[in-house]
């Protein structure tokens, strides 16, 4: 959710205003509650903490590409 240029934030609602049916998953290793109640808000399908495993990642999209 830190980007060089745009945080994470700013990258979602950026992606949203281009397409706003987009499918999102935010992944972090430094997430706060108050952003995982932000991003919730503004419309992330999923939320996946570092690390993962390829299992975890693999069955976050499944869900989110079939909701």
């Amino acid at each position: 959710m830190v980007i060089p240029t745009m945080d994470g934030i700013a990258t979602i609602r950026t992606l949203k205003k281009i397409n706003p049916n987009v499918k999102i998953i935010a992944v972090s290793d430094m997430a706060s509650n108050n952003k995982l109640n932000l991003i919730n808000q503004i419309g992330v399908h999923a939320f996946l903490p570092k690390p993962y495993t390829a299992r975890e990642l693999l069955q976050t999209i499944g869900t989110v590409r079939n909701s």
